[in-house]
């Protein structure tokens, strides 16, 4: 176990519940960005004590450029910048032995899912994988790991997160830093708190990655999303080989590879401005 992806959302951190520590525009934002990057370094410090020479995070929130480098551990690697070929996994190609998810619940599958969506709130409402409703990113992300020889070992965020996960991953260790009410309510551990927590996780999941298998949908997926609005279903079908199956959903069947790059053509570029 050398090197490990770390794909981070800031909605994976500790007492994160609303707007106002998600957007830039948000009061508590600059007090959240910091402790995004703390519990960071609490699951990084696990990585290179246990004997790992490679930490590579990739940045997953919004424009995708909010966290300050100068706050992280010093040894790490950030991937950063919205200009991507993948929204939370850009570079896996390049070969890990582990990837670790800071993240949160799926739009619409739990009552206690803190800040449920998936990928763009404003524009998603289902996405489906070869028939499987996927709302949750990290269990997306485990299958773009996964197509390449990647494990999924640990997933950090909500009680709701975790569980999401251990449906289509029942090995992977589930750091929960607060516990879902409603969509924006939830009881949260201190910050201090959670960085054991998360270290502790992290060290437990990297002591028995072997046991946990990479999530491989096969060479060929089919992609269904389900939009908010018609006319972004408009949009999507400009793409050549795209299927309009309703008014809301699209389809589009092909090698993984092109899925996981379509993906973020079809889920953010294209439709963000409709």
């Amino acid at each position: 176990m050398k090197k490990v992806y770390v794909s981070a959302d800031i909605e994976g951190i500790s007492d994160i519940v609303t707007g106002i520590s998600t957007m830039r525009s948000g009061h508590d934002f600059a007090a959240a960005r910091k402790r995004f990057a703390n519990e960071i370094n609490a699951a990084v410090r696990a990585c290179f004590d246990f004997g790992c020479s490679d930490v590579t995070i990739c940045e997953g929130h919004a424009d995708m450029e909010n966290l300050i480098i100068e706050d992280l551990d010093p040894r790490i690697r950030l991937i950063s910048g919205a200009m991507r070929n993948s929204l939370q996994m850009e570079g896996i190609e390049m070969g890990y032995d582990a990837y670790i998810s800071f993240g949160h619940a799926g739009a619409g599958l739990n009552i206690d899912g803190v800040l449920n969506h998936c990928y763009n709130g404003r524009k998603i409402y289902n996405l489906r994988l070869n028939g499987q409703t996927m709302n949750t990113e990290t269990v997306i992300n485990a299958t773009i790991a996964g197509h390449y020889g990647i494990p999924l070992i640990a997933v950090i965020g909500d009680s709701a997160v975790c569980r999401e996960v251990k449906e289509f991953v029942p090995n992977v260790e589930g750091i929960a830093v607060k516990e879902g009410l409603s969509r924006h309510c939830a009881i949260s551990y201190h910050p201090k708190a959670c960085e054991k927590i998360i270290y502790d996780g992290v060290s437990s999941a990297l002591s028995r990655a072997a046991e946990i298998k990479p999530l491989n949908l096969g060479e060929q997926i089919t992609l269904e999303i389900d939009y908010k609005e018609t006319s972004m279903a408009d949009s999507a079908c400009l793409v050549p080989g795209v299927l309009r199956l309703a008014p809301r959903t699209v389809q589009y069947t092909g090698a993984a590879k092109t899925v996981f790059k379509l993906q973020n053509l079809l889920i953010y570029r294209l439709v963000d401005t409709v």
